[in-house]
């Protein structure tokens, strides 16, 4: 098998890596495998603690394709059997416990948001029940004979709930040196990972040696800020956009990300060349030089780039310009979209957050944080208290909930 050059290759995957461990040691296994014909396999595992992805998910996802978009084996692991432990990383308490049944609905919605990028039928799915179901109590021992309790103290996260007399249990002691051993079973050249899978992904590195393996090379990419701009992207802060979201979410929530992570979004989430990139990057920090609305480098220009870019990704080309589109004719001209839902309703009378649950499919808390943020309209004026009583009948009602989603609502009958 043939492979671009290695310099082509090293760009490729490097692009928005922070740390790798070792730089030296990639190159050497690309070089190997190009003079061989061999393919590197390469190592993503995710535990499907939860039922969808987001784009802060996406950023390893994409570092995965990018290898197999190199001619390499991208190895996609599913953590069954880890993910009913839960991995401890950046936890101050211990996980609550998924069933298996839990952990594979969940897996079968992440494998239908990954195929949106990665080629499943060039892609080997893999779950690591394969290895550990099977596994007897002496080879428990024997995996946990293999680190010590001073070693997993190391962990930032552990001393810090060691010092404060939080629990620790054994099965999160575990938890690494599981990890470690996917590779082992995996036989990987690469594991993928956050910057927060540091302590996971060494010890791949320490078990391969410990097995007779070449030890693994450890690529870390970085964390991705959500739509509030400081904290890590993720569904607990509800600052993230899902890669089911529809596209005139995906579009609308790029664009209320802070203008200090266009780059970064870009340089994360696109292919977007990065020379195109760093032009843009340069435009931001010259702002002034680019005040006219049609210009290319005017910041809404360039965020609405990365907006097209982002949901052509997950969708299509033609989703981002409807998107786009309605992102304009809602967001920015505040008119009604051209499409609206037609909802119908069972009872005349609901109260308003108990209506807005109902159609807006969020829970009743969800609903009245949307109120009280001032975030739901009713035939185009602003409620603020959850309770407020509405009154519906057969003639139609429009309820917008947020700044991009329009319901119109009628009494069923």
């Amino acid at each position: 098998m043939s492979f671009p050059d290695i310099d082509t290759q090293m760009k490729h995957v490097l692009r928005g890596v922070e740390e790798v461990i070792h730089e030296e040691e990639l190159r050497r296994m690309l070089t190997k495998s190009a003079q061989t014909g061999a393919p590197l396999r390469v190592k993503l595992g995710v535990d499907p603690t939860a039922s969808d992805i987001h784009l802060g998910h996406m950023v390893t996802i994409r570092k995965l394709k990018h290898f197999q978009d190199m001619g390499h084996i991208a190895i996609f692991l599913i953590g069954d059997f880890t993910a009913r432990i839960g991995d401890p990383t950046e936890r101050s308490e211990a996980r609550i416990r998924l069933t298996k049944e839990q952990v594979w609905e969940h897996a079968k919605n992440y494998k239908d948001q990954v195929f949106r990028i990665l080629d499943e039928k060039k892609t080997e799915i893999r779950n690591n029940g394969e290895w550990f179901d099977p596994m007897s109590f002496a080879d428990c021992l024997d995996l946990a004979y293999r680190s010590t309790v001073a070693r997993m103290l190391e962990r930032n996260d552990f001393e810090k709930r060691f010092k404060e007399g939080s629990p620790i249990s054994i099965t999160e002691f575990l938890y690494p040196l599981m990890q470690g051993y996917d590779s082992v079973a995996l036989k990987c050249h690469v594991e993928l990972g956050g910057t927060d899978q540091k302590f996971n992904l060494l010890a791949g590195r320490d078990l391969q040696l410990q097995f007779g393996q070449e030890p693994q090379v450890v690529m870390m990419t970085p964390l991705i800020e959500g739509l509030d701009g400081s904290k890590k992207m993720s569904k607990t802060e509800r600052n993230y956009i899902a890669v089911d979201d529809a596209p005139e979410d995906i579009f609308g929530k790029t664009m209320s990300i802070q203008d200090d992570l266009i780059v970064k979004y870009f340089t994360l989430l696109t292919d977007v060349d990065l020379d195109e990139v760093n032009n843009y990057g340069r435009a931001l920090k010259e702002v002034e030089k680019h005040q006219e609305a049609g210009d290319p480098f005017h910041p809404m220009q360039i965020k609405k780039a990365l907006a097209r870019s982002i949901v052509g990704e997950y969708h299509d080309w033609s989703a981002a310009k409807r998107a786009e589109d309605h992102f304009e004719k809602v967001v920015q001209r505040r008119e009604l979209p051209s499409e609206i839902p037609l909802v119908h309703v069972a009872n005349t009378k609901y109260q308003a957050y108990d209506l807005v649950a109902e159609i807006g499919q969020v829970s009743k808390a969800e609903a009245k944080r949307l109120i009280t943020q001032g975030g739901v309209k009713v035939s185009g004026s602003k409620i603020e208290d959850p309770l407020t009583e509405i009154s519906l009948s057969s003639n139609e009602i429009t309820i917008q909930v947020g700044k991009r989603k329009f319901y119109r609502v009628k009494v069923s009958g």
